[in-house]
């Protein structure tokens, strides 16, 4: 089953996206992440171990950064 929980696309200054960027690790760290639509959802819980793919391109006219993390659900992990 897939559920999309939440997605942004904006612009903005690079200190507001390093801010917005602090904030999300600071999440990770303690554990869990609160993005979703619904504001009923639960906290998306993290668990270990995590795949991290960090993801540099320079074009002709921008460059890209991708980060990609992946970590198995919960109910997963514990079986």
């Amino acid at each position: 089953m897939t559920r999309h929980l939440f997605d942004i696309k904006e612009r903005a200054t690079h200190s507001l996206v390093a801010e917005q960027l602090r904030a999300l690790a600071d999440q990770i760290a303690k554990g869990s992440l609160n993005m979703a639509y619904d504001e009923w959802h639960a906290p998306t819980v993290i668990v270990d171990p995590m795949e991290v793919v960090v993801d540099l391109v320079q074009r002709k006219h921008e460059v890209e950064l991708s980060i990609q993390m992946r970590w198995p659900v919960e109910e997963a992990a514990a079986k």
